[in-house]
């Protein structure tokens, strides 16, 4: 396999217009890439504690003025890691719009009250499933997981499914945020947001 030989022709807009504020930018381009993308909010987000880095796909559930916000296990390792270090990076990548959002910032929990409010929102399943996962832990075999669901479905069958105590929301508070839009000729686009209190300074970057 020639993978040096594999070219992809970019061809995007402008990208001068997009606002001042980086989360309504992000918006604007998630409202677009999910009309063109199966999993438009998937994003890559890598944590890390001490010399230990680590990178996985995650959703986002919701984005504003405070951030980007996501759901998972607090005893997972992405979860020790946030609570060793609270300081995330992420990346949305759309290729069939040629773009891409880079962002980095400091972690939060989100209030149990939201964390139940969105937890009671999943399909009931995954709720069985949140509840049955010790996640990232090892198990004897993917049978054992799957008869310890289907045990827990028989035992929660006919009530709510508490929201694990390890399981939860984190608020990403974006620090940088740079937005990458594909050009002929590799003569890229990026603008990057850093925030200078409470605004954003915007500055051109070389492709």
């Amino acid at each position: 396999m020639d993978l040096a030989a594999i070219r992809t022709d970019y061809r995007g807009d402008d990208i001068s217009t997009l606002p001042a504020e980086p989360h309504r930018g992000i918006e604007l381009w998630l409202a677009e890439a999910l009309q063109a993308e199966k999993d438009a909010t998937a994003f890559s987000l890598a944590t890390r504690r001490q010399d230990q880095i680590s990178v996985r796909v995650v959703l986002a559930k919701d984005i504003s003025a405070a951030g980007l916000t996501f759901y998972t296990n607090g005893a997972s390792l992405k979860g020790n890691q946030i609570a060793d270090t609270p300081s995330v990076a992420g990346v949305f990548f759309w290729p069939n719009l040629h773009r891409q959002v880079r962002f980095e910032g400091s972690v939060t929990p989100v209030a149990a009250a939201v964390a139940d409010e969105y937890f009671a929102s999943r399909p009931w399943e995954s709720q069985v499933a949140a509840a049955v996962s010790q996640q990232s832990r090892p198990v004897a075999s993917y049978d054992k997981l799957r008869a310890d669901f289907e045990q827990a479905k028989k035992d929660f069958t006919g009530r709510a499914v508490p929201r694990p105590a390890t399981w939860g929301g984190y608020l990403v508070s974006f620090e940088k945020v740079e937005f990458w839009q594909g050009q002929p000729n590799r003569l890229h686009q990026r603008l990057l947001y850093t925030r200078k209190g409470s605004a954003y300074e915007r500055i051109w970057l070389q492709p």
